[in-house]
Order: structure tokens, then C-alpha cells, then sequence
């Protein structure tokens, strides 16, 4: 049953990418330490099957001539703010939404990271 539900899992992220991979011109994700989080959260780190996420996304950018631009790990991504760059160093794991004390602006915490991702990505050459 567990190897149903991980294919289910698995199809639904190809459905999802080939929907995106079409209409996106570049794409950037960020390195994750998958062992490290692993003693962090267990094994439902494993279970997410990122690294089989990861390659089929670069299977995909690659038919579809699209660009994958991968981020390191240590790349600040949660803590700067996306709109003004102020780095958030009080920010813990627990918040999940802050105001810029500089810009003033409201984040998400993943929505910022993510802007932070594709930034960083797009700069790497």
C-alpha cells in the first residue's frame, strides 16, 4: 500500500511539472542537505522523494529545453527580505510570516524564500 500511495505521489508531481514545464523558461530550486534533515525529521524526509523529484524535474527541463538552475544550500533564501534585501536574523523556524522593519513590507516565509530562490538562481551563472 505504501508503494501505491508513493507512485500516486510521484505521478501527481510529473502531472504538476509537465503542466509547468512547458510555460516556465527557467526554473531554480535550492540544494537541500537531505541528510541532515533526515536527523532533523526522520523518515518522512525519505518518504517526500525529493532527490527522485529533482531528477525527473531535470529530465524534464531538458526535453522541454527549459533551464534548471540549482541554489546552494547555504544561500541565504528565508531570512533576507525579498524586496529591500534586509536580512532578518530574528527570524525563527517557527514564524511563518514577517514585516520588513526597514521596507515595512509583509511576507510569507515561503513565498519570500521562494522569490529569494529564483533570484539567486537567475544570478548564478
Amino acid at each position: 500500500m505504501v508503494l501505491k500511495e508513493k507512485k500516486i505521489r510521484i505521478l501527481l508531481r510529473l502531472s504538476v511539472m509537465k503542466s509547468n514545464a512547458v510555460q516556465i523558461d527557467t526554473i531554480a530550486i535550492e540544494t537541500l542537505n537531505l541528510d541532515g534533515m533526515k536527523r532533523l525529521w526522520g523518515r518522512k524526509v525519505s518518504d517526500l522523494a525529493f532527490y527522485q523529484f529533482v531528477e525527473i524535474l531535470k529530465y524534464k527541463c531538458i526535453k522541454h529545453k527549459r533551464v534548471l538552475k540549482q541554489v546552494g544550500q547555504w544561500t541565504a533564501t528565508t531570512k533576507p527580505c525579498s524586496d529591500c534585501g534586509y536580512p532578518n536574523e530574528n527570524l525563527t523556524l517557527s514564524d511563518r510570516q514577517w514585516t520588513c522593519p526597514d521596507f515595512g513590507s509583509h511576507h510569507d516565509r515561503d513565498i519570500n524564500a521562494a522569490i529569494n530562490i529564483l533570484r539567486a538562481g537567475i544570478a548564478v551563472t
